[in-house]
């Protein structure tokens, strides 16, 4: 399954260099940013051509219905998927267009679990395309 590019957004430099590093594992192309203004530009450099974006629960909640609405009017087709600590954004999010909300897991397997549900997203895309 070939991922075009996967965008991923989060404040904390640590998170996303972890998290980056599992997507590539699993042949994401990832591009990291690290605020919704400079999300919006990558999104414009690689001419919206992404599958995938995952956004920190924080952005989420702080300029996320914003971000959200953007992407999905700059391209309706990509996947955005928000990672939060807990789920007082939840119903928000999923209402401004967010396509999958997950709490963030502590424990190592954490990881693994939003590359499988980003993995699942882009699953659901292209078979749905498929058809």
């Amino acid at each position: 399954m070939p991922c075009k590019g996967n965008v991923y957004i989060n404040e904390d430099r640590d998170v996303n260099l972890v998290l980056s590093a599992a997507l590539k594992l699993k042949k994401f192309d990832v591009h990291k940013v690290y605020d919704a203004e400079e999300c919006l530009k990558k999104l414009n450099e690689l001419q919206a051509k992404v599958d995938v974006i995952s956004i920190d629960g924080k952005i989420a909640a702080d300029r996320g219905a914003m971000l959200i609405v953007e992407i999905k009017r700059i391209n309706s087709d990509i996947k955005i998927y928000v990672v939060a600590g807990d789920e007082t954004s939840k119903t928000r999010v999923l209402d401004y267009g967010a396509d999958e909300f997950m709490t963030k897991l502590t424990k190592p397997i954490g990881i693994e679990a939003i590359v499988y549900k980003m993995m699942m997203l882009l699953t659901t895309k292209y078979s749905k395309a498929d058809r």
